[in-house]
């Protein structure tokens, strides 16, 4: 089910800062266009980042890319919801907002990836017009 959003630059910021602030694990929210660029972040002041901006960027590229590929088989498969990547130190998952748009999310590793999963797209939900 794709959350068919129809997002506002104006309110990026806005955005990321309510999904990063809803939850002590997420660390980072970005928002990137199609062709994988970063469009806004947010990132927990608290925490530090594991990641340098160059790695976050080719990270968001990758992610672009990865969803441009799912689409394809989105008529045998049905429409990605979202994709979770678990590492050793942290969880990152790539949400995708609109053609045009993907949520790149970083948190600490956690127990219920589905409950925060809906939690992120509820906020969305409520903040885009």
């Amino acid at each position: 089910m794709k959350t068919d959003l129809i997002l506002n630059t104006s309110n990026y910021k806005k955005i990321l800062e309510e999904i990063v602030q809803s939850n002590d694990i997420i660390r980072f929210a970005a928002i990137c266009n199609k062709f994988g660029s970063i469009e806004q972040r947010f990132e927990k002041k608290e925490k530090s980042l594991l990641l340098s901006e160059h790695d976050t960027e080719k990270l968001a590229r990758e992610g672009v890319s990865t969803w441009h590929y799912r689409k394809q088989l989105s008529s045998k498969i049905g429409a990605g919801q979202y994709a979770m990547a678990v590492y050793e130190k942290i969880t990152r998952l790539t949400i995708p907002l609109d053609e045009s748009s993907i949520l790149l999310v970083s948190l600490d590793n956690f127990e219920n990836p589905p409950k925060i999963v809906n939690s992120i797209k509820n906020i969305i939900k409520g903040k885009v017009k």
